[in-house]
């Protein structure tokens, strides 16, 4: 079940990728799962200023024509466009190249302990798709994506007030 759940939220992110980032957001994640008794597949979106009730709306109605026309499940289930919040967790290469990149702060779950300890958090400096490279109370540790069982971001978002914009705008 879970290959099918897999291959069902790649489907239906390669479908719509392209109208997402056309639009203006970038797509998070795609993910497919039970909640109780009922399916849902949920779509993660983000833009640098943080996202609304308004942009789910937007790309909910964007996306629900490309899903329909591409029919992915056969079961019902329910669509959810949401924002891919502050805390995420990191399901693709991307996203650990991404908080790479923007230096946020970054907590690891190990399936065994490293030094005793089975969680790290700190900023990780470098990732090569298979080995992440984090500073840690100061010090440098390297970990395989093998020994990773979960990590999770905490992700800024710059969200300005309309008097901020406003600021700014005048500048």
């Amino acid at each position: 079940m879970a290959d099918r759940k897999t291959n069902i939220a790649t489907r239906v992110r390669n479908a719509v990728e392209g109208v997402i980032v056309d639009a203006g957001y970038s797509l998070w994640d795609v993910a497919y799962y039970k909640e109780g008794p009922e399916m849902i597949l949920e779509i993660s979106i983000d833009k640098p200023c943080g996202i609304s009730i308004n942009d789910c709306s937007e790309v909910t109605r964007l996306i629900e024509p490309i899903i329909d026309e591409l029919d992915p499940i056969e079961e019902s289930y329910c669509l959810q466009v949401a924002s891919a919040g502050t805390v995420r967790a990191l399901s693709r290469d991307e996203h650990i190249k991404f908080v790479c990149d923007n230096k946020c702060q970054t907590t690891l779950g190990l399936y065994v302990a490293v030094d005793g300890k089975k969680e790290y958090s700190g900023i990780i400096e470098a990732f090569d798709g298979e080995t992440v490279t984090m500073l840690c109370d100061g010090e440098t540790k390297e970990f395989t994506k093998k020994q990773i069982a979960k990590i999770n971001a905490e992700i800024e978002t710059q969200i300005d007030s309309e008097e901020e914009k406003e600021e700014k705008e005048d500048e």
